[in-house]
């Protein structure tokens, strides 16, 4: 697949450590990465989840199991898909070496001036994160709001219409296509992969726990629920990725914005492959579901 180096340490990293600190691993390299491997090094991101949050996903009743297999599984899920969108057409400079970009302006004089470089770095890269996700967020509270207008007018309230709910229907031949029963879980396992792609996994994994429309799924479906929700294929996530890698490289920034929503459609392909072989090999869902396994 000819996957360079900076692509493998980032893929590697991503479970770990998220995907903006994996993206800060290779930040020499980043302002020199061809097109190929930016979409990449995106897509690593949004195809798992990080081990910041993996506990807290734990402490909520999800299958600590099938979250870390999920990370490992969609890896190399992440790097077929990617170069199936995106092939290596450019000459990199991790291929089989490693050559270190010099950056004579960047370069610290001093620990002193090391630490400062460093703590500016991450001021502004928490800003930029922070500025374009509350920009992503509103505007997508402002979409909700006209959809939401437009369905009462249409006599659609309940549920109300939200993009949430229209994504949710969208992913409905996903849900059948990744093996979910025809008993009634198909839309409800569709919504749920919905809300991760618009708001987060976080709110869509709580949604499957301790929300009583969901309770009743099969051990099966939860399964392949579970699967299918661990990734930061988000709305949100754009803002992280685009945040971090245009503040490492200002430079890329057009390139990274380009890139980021196919990044964001192969990272959550990734996580669907993940969730299709899951219910393809797992035998047993229940003992990946029940109480005592996932407690």
């Amino acid at each position: 697949m000819r996957v360079s180096g900076a692509e493998a340490v980032v893929a590697a990293a991503s479970p770990f450590i998220g995907q903006g600190e994996s993206a800060m691993l290779i930040k020499p390299f980043v302002a020199h990465l061809t097109q190929a491997e930016l979409h990449q090094v995106m897509c690593s991101g949004f195809a798992t989840i990080a081990g910041s949050v993996l506990v807290a996903y734990i402490a909520i009743g999800v299958n600590g199991q099938a979250l870390i297999s999920s990370c490992v599984m969609s890896i190399p899920a992440s790097l077929a898909i990617s170069k199936l969108r995106y092939p290596e057409t450019e000459e990199t400079l991790t291929t089989g070496r490693c050559v270190i970009p010099d950056d004579d302006e960047h370069r610290s004089a001093n620990s002193l001036h090391a630490f400062a470089n460093g703590a500016w770095l991450g001021l502004k890269i928490a800003g930029m994160i922070l500025a374009t996700l509350l920009c992503i967020l509103a505007f997508l509270g402002l979409v909700n709001g006209l959809l939401t207008w437009w369905g009462r007018y249409l006599n659609i309230n309940d549920p109300p219409l939200t993009v949430e709910l229209i994504v949710g229907y969208i992913c409905y031949p996903l849900a059948f296509l990744l093996g979910v029963p025809r008993n009634g879980d198909l839309l409800k396992v569709a919504q749920l992969i919905g809300t991760k792609l618009v708001v987060n996994e976080f709110v869509a994994y709580t949604s499957l726990q301790t929300d009583p429309a969901y309770a009743d799924l099969s051990p099966r479906s939860r399964l392949i629920a579970t699967y299918a929700l661990c990734g930061f294929a988000n709305l949100g996530s754009l803002g992280t990725q685009i945040g971090v890698l245009s503040q490492i490289a200002p430079s890329r920034g057009g390139d990274v914005s380009r890139l980021a929503v196919s990044a964001l459609i192969a990272g959550a392909l990734s996580t669907l492959t993940s969730a299709s072989i899951a219910g393809l090999l797992v035998t047993d869902q229940a003992a990946y579901t029940s109480p005592s396994v996932s407690g």
